[in-house]
């Protein structure tokens, strides 16, 4: 194997660790949501994923410091991994609100919306599978329009949740922490959405 080639495998193999990771954590955080507060004692499973992203992060963003080369764009390899530890902090920082906040039941907002984040990181660790061959292979490209998709659902479903805790409380602090979780919710799937995007723009760069 060249140089080159080596230097480059470095690269596809972080994403792939780090999307690998980035789903592992969405797992614990939808099976915390979905079954709560029984899987509460699991939050700090979303912490040491989050941190185990961060090292990877710093890990691949030391690997661009030092390589003169890279797959593609150095701007658009920043922007990738950020965006993934992204979501990886977005979960983190929810998951720790569920207890923050004493919250006693989960809402059906805000299990569809992890289950959405679920769906998102998993589509993500498949493309990440695959996007050593960017140029040719289609599963990349699938993989970034379904991620497209389960943010579109998942802006619908937060908006609806909102609109359904301003119509079922009069309790203001209630209102005030399902938006504040469910916004965080949402910014997390959006990540998800920036990470394809910055795929999106690296497959035009290299059209």
């Amino acid at each position: 194997m060249s140089r080159v080639r080596h230097i480059e495998n470095q690269f596809y193999d972080k994403f792939i660790e780090l999307a690998h990771e980035v789903a592992c954590s969405a797992e614990v955080f939808y099976a915390i949501a979905s079954d709560y507060p029984a899987q509460k004692y699991r939050i700090p499973e979303v912490k040491d994923y989050e941190v185990k992203c961060d090292a990877i992060t710093r890990e691949t963003l030391t690997l661009l410091e030092n390589s003169f080369i890279t797959p593609f764009d150095r701007e658009d390899i920043n922007m990738l991994v950020r965006e993934l530890d992204h979501i990886a902090d977005g979960m983190d920082n929810v998951s720790a609100r569920f207890d923050l906040y004493d919250i006693s039941e989960m809402r059906p907002e805000a299990i569809h919306m992890a289950d959405l984040t679920l769906r998102a990181t998993k589509e993500l660790e498949e493309l990440f599978r695959h996007f050593e061959n960017f140029k040719k292979d289609p599963v990349v490209r699938e993989k970034m329009h379904t991620v497209g998709t389960i943010e579109d659902e998942g802006d619908t479903v937060s908006r609806q949740g909102l609109a359904n805790i301003f119509r079922e409380h009069n309790d203001a602090v209630e209102v005030l922490k399902w938006k504040s979780l469910l916004d965080t919710m949402e910014n997390t799937v959006d990540s998800c959405k920036g990470v394809a995007n910055v795929v999106r723009s690296v497959l035009m760069k290299n059209a």
